[in-house]
């Protein structure tokens, strides 16, 4: 060994050393991220593109107390209110069929829709001739409730129960025959 040189032994070091650099750059360089965990994503109330789309609107029966489904293309907005607003509108106007009669009494108007979506309830509002010009009769009644339960559960999958409400007010009954006071749950009207 010299003294003003580098001997073999620090020669050596430092090509051991360089080579453990570069093989610690190359492995930075040359290894792909870890991917982020993803959170599952909130549950969200879907979202129909404004235009229009294929809806079932459920009526009764002209001689006899049943639902039954009808298919209707139907102008639809982008928020989740136009299109229930758009869908209980059909539903009111009544069947294309002969045999079929809409179980909303005639004059009703929907006032209002509110969703609240901690709960997945649908408050629809309708204007007091749901519960005034109601014909009456438990069969009547019950057609109501199903042709509407029916036809939200039906088109909007993500709402799992509905409340009826009149003039902005629960009411406890639309005829006097089922309580209305608490939400429908829309599995036990399918």
């Amino acid at each position: 060994m010299s003294r003003g040189g580098l001997g073999v032994r620090h020669l050596i070091v430092i090509a051991v050393l360089a080579v453990v650099v570069m093989a610690g750059v190359m492995w930075k360089l040359t290894r792909r991220p870890a991917e982020p965990t993803r959170e599952p994503a909130p549950r969200e109330v879907s979202r129909v593109p404004e235009g229009s789309r294929t809806v079932t609107l459920f009526f009764a029966g002209t001689d006899e107390p049943i639902i039954y489904g009808e298919s209707r293309e139907v102008a639809v907005g982008r928020r989740l209110d136009e299109q229930v607003r758009q869908v209980i509108g059909a539903l009111i106007a009544g069947p294309e069929r002969e045999s079929g009669v809409s179980a909303v009494p005639p004059g009703t108007q929907l006032l209002g829709v509110l969703l609240d979506e901690s709960a997945t309830t649908l408050f629809l509002d309708f204007s007091s001739e749901l519960v005034a010009a109601h014909p009456g009769g438990s069969a009547a009644e019950y057609c109501t409730i199903a042709a509407v339960v029916k036809t939200i559960g039906e088109n909007f999958p993500e709402i799992e129960a509905v409340q009826f409400l009149v003039d902005g007010s629960q009411v406890d009954t639309i005829a006097g025959h089922i309580r209305a006071d608490q939400p429908f749950r829309v599995s036990d009207w399918r």
